[in-house]
C-alpha cells in the first residue's frame, strides 16, 4: 500500500514560564557632606532598571538596580534632589527550554520615606519583577494524504502565522548640550525618556528597527534664583536585530520601552556644567507574522481500511488591521485646596489600562496618574499626586466576535494649563499602536494511521438507491456508504457540496 502523508507548521507563540519576586529595598541614607539639610521632603520615588536578562538551565536571572530618588526642600526653601542606585539581582527557578526567549519586567510596589534627622533618611521600598519564558512552538498538521483509500474533508483557511519573536536589550549613549539659551547645571532634578518606533525593516534574519528616543531633563539652574529649568532632546534610534523567520514579506508587531535612563551633568569646553551624559537601555520586542493559505483536514476516512485518527483544537488568528496613532487624554483632577499658585512641572507617574475590541471598534480605558510639582499663592514648595481617567477608542477594519489587540502605549508628552480656582487641565500625549487579530477554533487532523490489517468489508451493493433531504451532506452520505464524495456527485450530476433539493440518489460503490 502506497500511503503518504504531508503537513504544514502552524506556529504560534507558547509561554513556557510566567512569575513574579518581590525585590524589598531597604536603606538607611545620610546626606553627603555637600547636601544641605532636609527640613521637608516633597517626593520619594523608586525606579527600578533591568539591565540584563539570563536565562539557564534552571533559572531565569534579572539584574539591575533601583533608582532612589528624594526630592526635599533645603532650610533655604530651595528644593534639592538626592539620587542613590541601589543594585539588585533576582532569579526564578525554571526549566530552559531549546531555543526559548526570556525576559523581565520591574515596577514599583511602594516606598516609603522617614526624615530621621535633617541628615538621614530611613527608606522602606519593594519592587515586584515579572519573569517570563516564552517560544516560538511549531505544530505539524495534516493538510493531504493519498493512498489507501483515504477521503479527506477539507477547508482553506487565510491565517497569520507566527514567522519569529524575539525580546533584546540594546544600549545607546550621547552627550546632549543645553543650548545657549539655557542657564548651567546646579544638579539634575529627574529625568525621563520615551522611545517611539518609526518604522521596522525586515530583511533575512533581521529586523532594522528606527525611531526616536525622547528625553527630558528637569535641573536646578546655577544662577541666583537657582530656578528650575526644563529641557527635552530627541536621539534617532536606530538598531539592527537578529531574529529568526525575518523575510521582507512578513508583518511586524514591535515595540519599545525604556529599560534603563542615566544623565549626569557634565562641563563643556569653558567649565560650565552644560552637557548631558546620557546612556540609555532600551528593550525591543518583536512578533513577525506570515499571511498564510492552507487546507486543514477536518475530517477523514477510507474506502478500504479501518483508519485511526487524532483530532485537536487549533485557534488561528488573522491579522485584520494594524494602526499607529496618537491621542491626547485629557483630564481636570481634583486639586482643590492645594493652593496651587504655579506649576513647575507635571509627569505622568503611572498608566494603567485594559484593551477590548467589539462593535468594529477598539476601546482602551484606563487611569493617568500624575504628579505636580507646585508652588502656592505663598509661594511654597508642594507635590501632589493626581488621577483621572481616559477612553481612547477607534475604529477597526473588522467585525465578529473574536476580535483581540494588545496595544502598545508610550506615553509621549506631558503639558498641563492652570486655571481659576485650583483648575488644572492636565494633557498627556499617548502614542497608541498595535495589530488588531480575528481568531477562529478550528478542530482539524494532527494524525492518520492506516489498519493494513484491517481491510474493511463491502455491506452495500454494488448500487444504492438513498432518498436524500434537502441540505444533506455529499460528504456524510459518502462516508455512510463508503464510498467518495466524488461518485455520487458524478452518477447523480449533482453540484456543490449539499443536495440542493429533496431527491432520490444512486449510491455507486468504489
Amino acid at each position: 500500500m502506497d500511503f503518504c502523508k504531508n503537513t504544514n507548521a502552524l506556529s504560534c507563540r507558547r509561554t513556557l514560564f510566567e512569575g513574579a519576586a518581590e525585590q524589598p529595598v531597604d536603606s538607611d541614607i545620610t546626606l553627603p557632606e555637600y547636601f544641605p539639610d532636609v527640613v521637608r521632603v516633597l517626593k520619594c520615588t523608586l525606579t527600578p532598571r533591568i539591565t540584563s536578562v539570563q536565562g539557564t538551565a534552571d533559572r531565569i536571572t534579572a539584574e539591575g538596580s533601583a533608582l532612589l530618588r528624594i526630592l526635599y526642600l533645603s532650610e533655604e526653601n530651595c528644593v534639592r534632589c538626592f539620587e542613590q542606585n541601589i543594585p539588585f539581582s533576582k532569579y526564578m527557578e525554571c526549566k530552559a527550554a531549546e531555543n526559548s526567549c526570556v525576559s523581565a519586567h520591574a515596577k514599583t510596589g511602594y516606598v516609603n520615606c522617614r526624615v530621621q534627622s535633617p541628615r538621614r533618611i530611613d527608606i522602606h521600598g519593594s519592587l515586584s519583577i515579572a519573569f517570563s519564558m516564552y517560544c516560538r512552538e511549531s505544530t505539524p498538521l495534516i493538510c493531504n494524504c493519498t493512498g489507501g483509500g483515504i477521503q479527506m474533508r477539507k477547508k482553506k483557511i487565510t491565517y497569520s502565522n507566527l514567522a519569529g519573536c524575539t525580546e533584546k536589550l540594546f544600549s545607546m549613549h550621547e552627550t546632549l548640550e543645553l543650548g545657549n539659551a539655557k542657564p548651567s547645571i546646579a544638579q539634575i532634578v529627574k529625568c525621563d525618556a520615551a522611545a517611539l518606533i518609526e518604522d521596522v525593516k525586515l530583511v533575512a534574519g533581521k529586523a532594522l528597527v528606527k525611531g526616536e528616543l525622547i528625553v527630558r531633563t528637569l535641573y536646578i539652574a546655577d544662577n541666583e534664583e537657582n530656578d528650575i529649568q526644563s529641557m527635552e532632546h530627541s536621539m534617532p534610534i536606530s538598531q539592527i536585530i537578529e531574529i529568526d523567520g525575518a523575510q521582507e514579506d512578513c508583518t511586524a508587531d514591535a515595540a519599545l520601552t525604556v529599560s534603563s535612563l542615566e544623565i549626569a551633568a557634565k562641563t563643556d569646553a569653558t567649565g560650565a556644567l552644560r552637557l548631558l551624559d546620557t546612556s540609555v537601555c532600551l528593550c525591543a520586542k518583536l512578533s513577525l507574522y506570515t499571511e498564510c493559505e492552507s487546507d486543514f483536514i477536518t475530517d477523514a476516512y477510507s474506502t478500504q481500511y479501518e483508519i485511526g485518527m487524532q483530532k485537536r483544537n487549533v485557534e488561528l488568528r488573522s491579522i485584520c488591521d494594524r494602526f499607529s496613532d496618537t491621542y491626547l487624554c485629557r483630564g481636570t483632577p481634583d486639586t482643590a485646596g492645594s493652593g496651587i499658585g504655579q506649576i513647575v512641572d507635571m509627569t505622568c507617574q503611572e498608566l494603567q489600562y485594559t484593551a477590548s475590541v467589539a462593535d468594529s471598534a477598539l476601546t482602551v480605558s484606563g487611569t493617568v496618574r500624575i504628579g505636580i510639582l507646585y508652588r502656592d499663592r505663598e509661594n511654597q514648595w508642594g507635590f501632589t499626586d493626581r488621577s483621572f481617567d481616559f477612553t481612547y477608542t477607534r475604529a477597526v477594519a473588522a467585525s465578529g466576535e473574536h476580535l483581540t489587540c494588545e496595544p502598545h502605549i508610550t506615553v509621549s508628552g506631558v503639558s498641563f494649563l492652570l486655571g481659576a480656582e485650583d483648575k488644572v487641565d492636565a494633557r498627556v500625549e499617548l502614542d497608541i499602536s498595535g495589530v488588531v487579530f480575528s481568531a477562529q477554533t478550528v478542530q482539524v487532523l494532527s494524525d492518520i494511521q492506516i489498519d493494513e490489517e484491517n481491510r474493511k468489508r463491502q455491506k452495500h451493493a454494488a448500487l444504492t438507491i438513498y432518498f436524500a433531504q434537502e441540505g444533506e451532506s455529499i460528504w456524510e452520505i459518502a462516508r455512510r456508504y463508503n464510498t467518495t464524495a466524488e461518485a455520487i456527485t458524478s452518477e447523480n450530476k449533482l453540484t456543490g457540496d449539499t443536495v440542493e433539493t429533496k431527491c432520490k440518489l444512486l449510491i455507486p460503490r468504489v
